[in-house]
């Protein structure tokens, strides 16, 4: 469900950049994730609040830099937050990733580790 659907959240997360991306095995994704954070009545952009991009899965299908499964950024002025790069296990399959934001509905990213 998109955070924007929610009932009673008095924020929303936007995916910006990152999912639905592909990369071989002990490959660097093109590109990080990234999210917008942005008052959800008013649809403008929220500063300086913290984001958690966390790993759903315990199999090697993708971490962060430094083999971490969860990283945590603050939002910029225009309301965006970005990972650490993304960087593919050995395991094919898609990996998912939930972004979460305080007074946000967390929203799902997804990456896919091809053969």
């Amino acid at each position: 469900m998109s955070a924007e659907a929610g009932w009673g959240w008095a924020r929303a997360i936007q995916p910006a950049g990152g999912t639905g991306q592909h990369a071989g095995p002990h490959e660097t994704f093109a590109h990080p994730l990234k999210a917008r954070i942005v008052d959800s009545q008013r649809h403008a952009p929220v500063a300086d609040v913290a984001v958690t991009f966390s790993w759903d899965a315990m199999s090697q299908q993708a971490l962060f830099e430094g083999d971490e499964a969860t990283a945590q950024v603050r939002t910029d002025t225009q309301g965006y937050a970005q990972s650490p790069r993304l960087v593919a296990g050995d395991a094919a399959g898609t990996a998912v990733f939930t972004v979460t934001a305080e007074g946000a509905a967390p929203e799902r990213f997804e990456v896919t580790v091809d053969h």
